[in-house]
């Protein structure tokens, strides 16, 4: 956002501890996955001599170190961010950034199970989501008035929408690397979270359009702040990402049915057993939960033009992704 004109955004201020504390965050943060596998080499190996085999032996070891290496660079750079704004700074930051993404990726699910085509998919993903995201935040959080904002979305609307289409088609690729039988999958604790996840994406398209068209309608109209409606667009994609971070750390199910998720247990009362596969097949109680999706889609964009309080939007996006579940689980059958 730096390297972006004033002229097209509106005013922030971060504090430099915001930006320390989130870098020496990024090594912490990437390491955590590794602590399953090192629960496992401890008792056999030791703390030390474990550490040492995951960092030198291991995909996600030599990711980590990479990541911790370009981690110190990044915060010497922030370091002199904070003494001088220079723009060959930030496009540094920029780049270390960028590669750190490209670390995260290679040590990814589907780069693990796809080789380098994965990693591709999984960096594009994660590129995709933290630019739009990182957007967001700074404006809704840190900006200091809401001065540009038409200029500001006329950039900005078209990078959401190039970011969304970027992490639905790397999103379906990593699909068919990680779960080719997905709709199978669902019977699992990674499949029902990843459903879960992938059913907001309804909601989410829904207050995209909004922020990049009915909130630009209201821009002059007086009372009106629009970072309000960016931080509920925040928000679900906050929730997606928490669920992306559960199911990632779960095995990916194989092709069959295996363990059954105690979610999906509870809401399909017929019988599974390992090797069914599912397919689907549309059924009254089906129907009526996607005509209550339609109909919660519909009540959301009345809500815009209403200007109607936040928290309905906020309940009728809500609405529009418990329907689309349950109007999934209700058509899905396993023989």
């Amino acid at each position: 956002m730096k390297c972006v004109p004033e002229m097209y955004r509106p005013s922030f201020t971060i504090a430099p501890k915001w930006l320390i504390g989130s870098t020496i965050a990024i090594p912490i943060a990437a390491f955590l996955p590794n602590t399953q596998l090192l629960s496992i080499l401890v008792p056999q190996f030791g703390l030390i001599e474990s550490l040492t085999m995951i960092i030198t032996k291991f995909k996600v070891g030599h990711a980590w170190l990479a990541i911790f290496a370009l981690s110190i660079l990044l915060i010497l750079l922030v370091f002199a961010a904070t003494k001088k704004a220079a723009t060959w700074i930030h496009v540094c930051a920029i780049f270390i950034l960028i590669t750190i993404m490209a670390a995260i990726g290679y040590a990814g699910h589907a780069g693990s199970m796809a080789g380098v085509e994965g990693s591709v998919y999984d960096f594009i993903h994660l590129v995709a989501v933290s630019v739009w995201l990182g957007i967001l935040v700074m404006v809704s959080y840190f900006s200091t008035d809401a001065k540009n904002w038409e200029a500001f979305l006329k950039w900005f609307s078209p990078t959401a929408l190039v970011a969304f289409t970027a992490v639905g088609l790397s999103g379906v690729l990593m699909l068919e690397v990680i779960v080719p039988k997905y709709v199978t999958s669902w019977t699992s604790t990674y499949g029902q979270f990843m459903l879960m996840k992938h059913v907001l994406l309804l909601p989410l398209a829904i207050i995209i359009l909004g922020n990049a068209l009915l909130v630009r309608l209201n821009l002059n109209k007086p009372f009106f702040e629009p970072r309000t409606w960016v931080k509920v667009e925040l928000g679900l994609l906050t929730v997606i990402l928490l669920l992306t971070a559960i199911f990632s750390e779960q095995q990916p199910p194989n092709f069959t049915v295996e363990a059954i998720s105690p979610v999906f247990e509870w809401l399909y009362r017929d019988s599974v057993a390992i090797g069914m596969q599912a397919y689907f097949q549309m059924t009254g109680i089906g129907l009526m939960f996607f005509l209550f999706t339609a109909l919660f889609i519909g009540l959301t964009i009345v809500s815009y033009i209403k200007h109607a309080p936040t928290i309905v939007s906020i309940a009728m996006a809500c609405a529009i992704g418990i329907c689309f579940y349950m109007g999934f689980m209700s058509i899905v059958f396993f023989k």
